[in-house]
């Protein structure tokens, strides 16, 4: 025989049906809203894994370039586990030849190991790049912001201009190229998960002949010609100030000056000439200094 089993309870009538499913819509809307609230942790956490900034910086005294890098996170054993590691400098074309790589930091071992010159999407410059010789191995202390330099290095031409480093979202000769060369700033750590790389201190530029002075000239407009130099060097200054006394200076690439010569500058413009018919082929610079500022102008090609 069937057995019929009936509730004791009396059915739940309209109002009480309605009561239970906006407790029930409240338990959901907070439940996804924790949801929604870890994803959006979880996609900020991701985003900042990469941590580190890179930074050249010049050493006036001692000729020296130093890159560093700036971590702003701390990371530790076994989280500071290096694996590869890239530096790409650009350089004024066909005057520039590292020399003197120091590693200034623990086990890491950099080197010159790459070179291109004066490619098409941008002939003006030579492409120099630094690799870490001994991925994996290396242990670095980093800690959140404090500068860590990696290694340093000389320009065996001595002082040819601004150095810079690589900027990875901007630099027209980043890859695909027309060489089909990798360059660019990388470096790799285990705690970031993988590239953590974060752009560049400043603009990453620095200039050897780049003397902070009280006050700096304006000059509007100015020309070197012609260039290439055979037997005289023609400088046309356009001066925006009032009439002023300094020294025009030729360096050598070494930065070693050739000749100085007192000039005046009056408003409006200036043309000066020099015989340089004596000088050996190769790269110099045109200097101006008064007392109180001190202006790097172009340089030129002595030629056979």
């Amino acid at each position: 025989m069937a057995m019929v089993f009936y509730s004791l309870l009396p059915a739940p009538g309209r109002s009480q049906t309605q009561k239970m499913n906006t407790m029930l819509k409240s338990v959901i809307m907070k439940t996804l809203n924790k949801f929604f609230l870890l994803v959006a942790f979880l996609l900020v956490a991701g985003g900042m894994s990469a941590q580190v900034k890179f930074k050249l910086s010049y050493d006036e005294p001692t000729g020296r370039y130093i890159v560093s890098i700036v971590p702003s996170k701390t990371y530790k054993h076994p989280d500071n586990i290096t694996g590869t590691g890239q530096v790409t400098i650009r350089v004024p074309s066909h005057y520039f030849e590292p020399v003197n790589v120091t590693n200034l930091t623990g086990d890491m071992v950099w080197h010159a190991n790459s070179r291109t010159d004066a490619p098409l999407e941008a002939p003006e410059y030579d492409y120099i790049s630094f690799g870490l010789m001994n991925p994996g191995v290396a242990y670095p202390d980093y800690r959140a912001g404090e500068e860590m330099p990696l290694f340093s290095f000389e320009n065996a031409y001595g002082c040819t201009g601004p150095v810079e480093l690589v900027d990875n979202a901007k630099d027209p000769f980043m890859a695909p190229n027309s060489k089909n060369v990798n360059i660019g700033n990388s470096l790799t750590i285990f705690g970031a998960e993988g590239e953590a790389y974060d752009g560049l201190i400043g603009d990453g530029v620095v200039n050897c002949m780049t003397t902070s002075t009280d006050e700096i000239a304006e000059i509007t407009e100015f020309s070197v010609f012609p260039n290439p130099v055979m037997d005289y060097v023609n400088l046309e200054i356009y001066w925006e100030q009032d009439a002023s006394d300094a020294t025009l200076r030729i360096l050598d690439a070494q930065g070693k000056t050739l000749r100085a010569e007192p000039v005046r500058l009056q408003n409006g413009v200036n043309t000066f000439r020099y015989e340089v018919s004596g000088f050996a082929s190769g790269v110099y610079w045109l200097e101006l200094q008064s007392d109180d500022w001190k202006l790097n102008l172009d340089r030129f090609f002595k030629g056979n």
